[in-house]
């Protein structure tokens, strides 16, 4: 089992001081977050020498969307978020490609995407797009040799597992955010593992509290402050024979975030024996 965070490198003149806080603070892996409007083998080539000159490995690559009009609330990311957005969904589903295409540049086998919210509904005409779109994704992925890894939180376990067998490329898998169950509000995070566990192939460990309106997602907390029952999330990942990467995410700044990672990171240390 590896340990890290995300790395958004930002300057491709300083990528050392992307990865080197990681490698002072004892992680040996990350999620990269990277969406420059152009997709470059050299830049792909210098990341991945940054990581490796600091003894970072980079888990899977996090490929967002570049258009600005991704909302994360409970009301209008309905309509615009991920390849579920009609009027967003050519250009997103474009950029992926290209991102799979980087993926392979980095040397790396996963990249996790936002699908959006996944219709519960198999007869849905939303849903039946949704299919086409990572059934296209996922077999030029695998030609890459990539995997797409999907974030989870904007569905009900049982939708996401429907998607991926029903695209059935062979390569699609999921990126099990711990938080994003309780935050959206859909499942548990416990349960939700014993429908998709057998598919999990990144962590993202967060903790937050349910919604508490129709509208807006729940509050992030740090770890151990929320409803995410991380024993019993350990002991069925250990059931399943879970041991690849826990990724800690917390969508914050400043030092409060180094503080609460590190934390995180001493929790998970001994919930996992590492």
């Amino acid at each position: 089992m590896k340990m890290g965070v995300f790395v958004r490198p930002q300057d491709m003149n300083r990528l050392d001081e992307a990865f080197a806080p990681l490698r002072d603070a004892g992680f040996t892996a990350c999620q990269l977050g990277y969406k420059p409007e152009v997709f470059r083998r050299e830049d792909a080539q210098a990341i991945r020498a940054a990581a490796d000159r600091n003894g970072i490995e980079i888990s899977a690559h996090f490929v967002g969307y570049r258009d600005g009009f991704s909302v994360y609330d409970l009301r209008d990311a309905f309509l615009f978020d991920g390849l579920t957005a009609p009027t967003f969904r050519a250009q997103r589903l474009e950029y992926l490609m290209r991102g799979a295409e980087f993926v392979s540049w980095l040397g790396i086998t996963d990249m996790i995407i936002h699908a959006g919210f996944i219709p519960n509904n198999p007869f849905d005409p939303d849903y039946a797009a949704l299919v086409g779109c990572i059934r296209l994704l996922g077999e030029r992925a695998k030609a890459l040799g990539v995997n797409i890894l999907f974030e989870t939180g904007a569905e009900s376990p049982v939708s996401l597992l429907r998607l991926i067998r029903d695209a059935g490329t062979g390569n699609l898998y999921v990126n099990f955010d711990t938080g994003n169950a309780i935050l959206y509000g859909f499942t548990d995070p416990v349960a939700a593992l014993y429908t998709i566990g057998d598919y999990v192939r990144n962590i993202h460990v967060k903790d937050g509290m349910p919604p508490t309106d129709c509208d807006h997602l729940g509050r992030e907390t740090a770890m151990g402050d929320g409803l995410v029952d991380f024993k019993r999330i350990a002991a069925r990942l250990k059931a399943l024979g879970y041991d690849r990467f826990l990724i800690i995410e917390r969508e914050l700044g400043g030092d409060r975030q180094r503080e609460d990672i590190l934390h995180a990171k001493a929790m998970l240390e001994e919930l996992f024996d590492l």
